[in-house]
């Protein structure tokens, strides 16, 4: 078990699901969907079956209308929950029925900047702890370049998984695993969120690398591009969680062609089914 791991509490829902993922020796799981995708009713019943499935964490995506980060399925989504007027007021509201409904899961809100900023960033993240969200993952936002932004949410309680990328200096790595609060997130690839068929070329070196330098400080996560079983095995052999979102939204779609919440609850079921036990727990054993 990692130090970081072992500093968690009982009350840290998110620490906990990493504490309780190793202790069943397994990689944790992140589902992500898009909030009022393809309506509010329909994401609620996904969210639902994502955590029902097996999802230690849901990452609650913040629709937004130049998601610079996300490919064209999360795009698009964003889009048409836009349109149906979705937005950080829906995100808000899914969160709160789904712990109205009883859910205990952690929460995570994927938000860039402007969202939070049209609100108020204070005003936003009072509306976000009371939901019952427990973190926040904001792509736009490097560590360290907004102070009062991350003392505002630690005051509130929210905690922060901040982002790395293959291209990403090391001294810009030792500060996103420092001021990381929930894990690190690791994209092991260049480009934009998306379901791809293999994993890009140096992700399990640049998620190895960025462990040996976390050295136990932060669960490390990886996320962007993953999509099928084996990816899910290979990268959670090295990282403490993955993350699955367009694969996901994708499942969502279309009701009459297959997809749906049912497939989403299948498709959940079948990925946290390839979480492997990683080679660290291996060799601590």
């Amino acid at each position: 078990m990692t130090r970081a791991l072992e500093r968690r509490t009982s009350v840290d829902r998110i620490g906990s699901a990493f504490v309780r993922a190793r202790s069943e020796r397994r990689t944790a799981f992140i589902a992500y969907l898009v909030a009022g995708y393809p309506s509010a009713e329909r994401a609620f019943g996904a969210a639902r079956a994502a955590l029902d499935a097996g999802s230690d964490i849901l990452e609650i995506g913040v629709p937004f209308s130049d998601p610079t980060a996300d490919g064209p399925v999360i795009a698009a989504a964003a889009r048409a929950s836009l349109a149906g007027g979705g937005g950080l007021d829906g995100a808000i509201d899914l969160a709160r029925r789904l712990r109205g409904y009883g859910m205990t899961q952690p929460l995570m809100a994927m938000s860039y900047l402007n969202p939070l900023i049209a609100l108020g960033s204070r005003r936003a993240l009072e509306a976000l702890a009371s939901s019952g969200i427990d973190g926040l993952i904001v792509p736009d936002l490097p560590a360290g370049e907004d102070p009062a932004f991350e003392r505002e949410a630690a005051a509130r309680g929210l905690q922060i998984a901040f982002l790395v990328a293959p291209n990403t200096p090391p001294a810009r790595i030792e500060r996103a695993i420092a001021a990381s609060t929930a894990f690190l997130y690791v994209v092991p690839l260049l480009g934009v969120t998306g379901a791809r068929n293999s994993l890009a070329d140096g992700a399990l070196e640049l998620i190895e690398r960025v462990a040996e330098i976390s050295a136990g400080r932060v669960p490390i996560v990886a996320g962007f591009g993953i999509s099928s079983g084996s990816q899910v095995a290979r990268l959670g052999s090295v990282a403490d969680g993955v993350v699955v979102g367009s694969a996901l939204v994708q499942a969502l779609a279309g009701e009459d062609e297959g997809g749906g919440v049912e497939r989403v609850r299948s498709l959940v079921g079948e990925l946290t089914g390839r979480t492997p036990t990683r080679r660290s727990q291996v060799a601590a054993t």
